[in-house]
């Protein structure tokens, strides 16, 4: 019998927990509930909900026993991968990381990373829409005008308001929502912000990059695209490739 365990929390890990053969053991790390209950039910499928450190990776891969660890993480989620990664080698498990493309967006302003893309904004007049989740604030939180011109899409998570609340944002300055955006509400909420530019991650297609590209363009405004770290030398770049490795190997 198989047994994975898979950090999840992200669309990519949905499909590649629902396409599992019958019989395969999962336990599914997430950082949120939110991610755990995107999971739908199936034979076999465990649940951990709960930020993870290196110990706690190494506890877990220690008590469980996996075959592999498959790192489905976001892109940006870095510390998550490196401390999955030092903690399966410390436990013998072979660590498998997915890697989505990229977007490869074309007419994006592009920058290395938040501090940079924060910096441009500055040079921007009128209100910002920002679309980079709520862990990476503290470049643009740090900005003198922060509070009276950025907007921010964020998950609708009570930890994450509340951790808004605490940095006194102002409410009618959040857009707290679940799922990719489509063109058509990244539009809605650029217009109700009156925003003169977009910025987000690099998170791909299934970050929904195109559809902010797109609404960016309707409107005529900028996207600020933050390029994402460096992947794995030997990531996978498709659930095939990675189920051929876990089959193959098992």
């Amino acid at each position: 019998m198989t047994r994975l365990l898979v950090i999840a929390g992200t669309a990519d890990a949905v499909q590649f927990v629902a396409g599992q053969p019958a019989g395969v053991e999962i336990l599914a790390t997430t950082f949120s509930q939110l991610g755990a209950d995107c999971l739908a039910p199936r034979p076999g499928l465990r649940l951990h909900s709960g930020a993870l450190d290196l110990a706690g990776f190494a506890a877990l891969l220690a008590a469980e026993q996996p075959d592999f660890v498959v790192d489905l993480s976001h892109p940006f989620a870095v510390e998550v991968s490196r401390n999955a990664k030092a903690a399966a080698a410390r436990q013998g498990v072979e660590y498998l990381r997915f890697e989505r493309q990229a977007s490869e967006a074309e007419g994006c302003l592009h920058f290395a990373d938040f501090a940079a893309a924060a910096a441009a904004c500055q040079q921007i007049e009128g209100n910002i829409l920002l679309t980079i989740g709520s862990k990476n604030l503290a470049p643009f939180s740090c900005l003198p005008d922060f509070q009276q011109r950025f907007y921010l899409r964020v998950l609708a998570e009570s930890r994450i308001l509340q951790e808004l609340e605490a940095m006194h944002i102002d409410p009618g300055h959040i857009f707290a929502m679940k799922g990719v955006a489509s063109v058509e509400l990244n539009v809605a909420l650029a217009r109700q912000c009156q925003a003169a530019a977009i910025v987000s991650k690099d998170s791909g297609r299934t970050g929904g990059v195109p559809q902010k590209l797109a609404a960016a363009q309707q409107l005529g405004i900028p996207l600020l695209l933050i390029d994402r770290p460096p992947a794995e030398d030997n990531a996978c770049h498709s659930l095939a490739e990675l189920e051929k490795i876990i089959y193959g190997n098992v």
